[in-house]
């Protein structure tokens, strides 16, 4: 009887798919942003946990959120034979426990990690996003075909990988990595419901007293961001304060080479949660990379309607409609980002103008709604779920 009343109920209350998301580092930056987006998403339709390295700001929200979170002590970012291979048998372990119906990898060692984890497991259901091939033209031309043979061998591993531009998908057809069919773009989508009602206030008179122009980069401060060159650009502007918000191993250098000589001028604010009101209290915007993927500072500096100045690599042009929402300078060059950070800077009309056009294309485009309906129609197709 016991065995006929769990069957009834199995059958009117199915189990949810189990999913495990997998990232490198809880530390703050794109990959965990997407990551704490899905994974909330996932409440009420999939069974989620979330595993990653430790520690970082990642896992006190996930937890707060009532996400399960495995922490992989061993998980690291950069190589290391040892701790990489207690990585994979840790990670191996957890998949074959908790038989996950599907696993989505995200960030380079987690996704190479990952994929042989899930492998040894017979995971049925593998999804990578890259979030930036780590084979960007930035790296030198042997490491890039290293990493790039990498991602070709295990490729074959993941059921779907997904590109977060289109640009990372020509980038990685060029390099042969993935098979026909295996490679499907979902572009990065945030919520843009916090940048909409930012209203300045208060932090405005705190980062800016007496009406200076307040210049923002949003980054995790690290290679592929590329934070002096912002510097020394807006060094030559001389325009009101920079404010340069996020942590990374780049800080103790960008701290020693100008704290003394701009003082209050340059704001380091380390990692914040009201990026909403900073964004809101800022002029103008500016990312400086060496390579990038989709990267979603640019999409919350769009909805809070702030024009950009960004680099041309990587997935940035289909972001900023140069001329339009914001301009899109040469990789690395000082000189052209400061022309434009200068000319964006006097000018009100044309900055604020630029604002209002990447809002309404990030409304258009952009959205976590369309991010989120995306990613979990995949999931529900490659589960055989109608």
């Amino acid at each position: 009887m016991a065995g006929i009343r769990r069957l009834t109920r199995e059958r009117i209350m199915p189990r949810l798919p189990r999913i495990l998301m997998v990232v490198t580092l809880p530390d703050w930056g794109g990959a965990q942003a997407y990551v704490h987006q899905l994974a909330l998403a996932c409440k009420g339709r999939y069974n989620v946990t979330v595993a990653c390295g430790t520690p970082g700001p990642l896992i006190p929200l996930l937890v707060q959120a009532d996400v399960p979170v495995i922490e992989i002590p061993s998980m690291g970012r950069n190589p290391h034979p040892v701790r990489d291979a207690r990585a994979l048998v840790h990670l191996g372990r957890i998949l074959r426990r908790g038989r996950f119906d599907l696993v989505h990898l995200n960030s380079t060692k987690a996704g190479l990690i990952g994929r042989l984890a899930a492998l040894f497991a017979e995971v049925p259901v593998v999804i990578f996003t890259a979030h930036g091939w780590a084979f960007g033209p930035a790296r030198p031309r042997w490491q890039r075909l290293l990493l790039a043979g990498c991602e070709r061998l295990t490729a074959s591993l993941a059921t779907k990988i997904i590109c977060v531009s289109g640009y990372d998908r020509r980038l990685a057809e060029e390099f042969r990595v993935g098979r026909a069919g295996q490679l499907t773009v979902i572009r990065n989508g945030l919520d843009p419901a916090p940048y909409l009602s930012g209203g300045r206030d208060e932090l405005r008179r705190q980062l800016a007293p007496g009406g200076e122009r307040l210049t923002t980069m949003v980054a995790r401060l690290a290679f592929p961001k590329d934070p002096f060159t912002v510097v020394e650009a807006w060094l030559r502007v001389g325009c009101g304060k920079l404010c340069l918000v996020g942590d990374g191993p780049l800080r103790p250098s960008l701290e020693r080479r100008y704290a003394k000589e701009l003082g209050d001028r340059l704001l380091l604010l380390g990692h914040r949660s009201d990026l909403p009101r900073i964004l809101a209290a800022s002029d103008l915007f500016v990312l400086a990379s060496k390579q990038e993927g989709s990267p979603l500072a640019i999409l919350e500096a769009m909805f809070a309607g702030r024009a950009v100045v960004a680099s041309e690599t990587g997935g940035i042009p289909e972001l900023v409609q140069h001329g339009e929402t914001g301009l899109v300078v040469p990789m690395g060059s000082v000189s052209a980002l400061a022309r434009a950070l200068e000319s964006l800077l006097q000018d009100d009309e044309t900055r604020n103008r630029m604002g209002r056009r990447g809002r309404e294309r990030a409304l258009a485009h952009f959205s976590s709604e369309r991010m989120i309906r995306e990613t979990f129609s995949l999931y529900d197709g490659e589960l055989g779920f109608p």
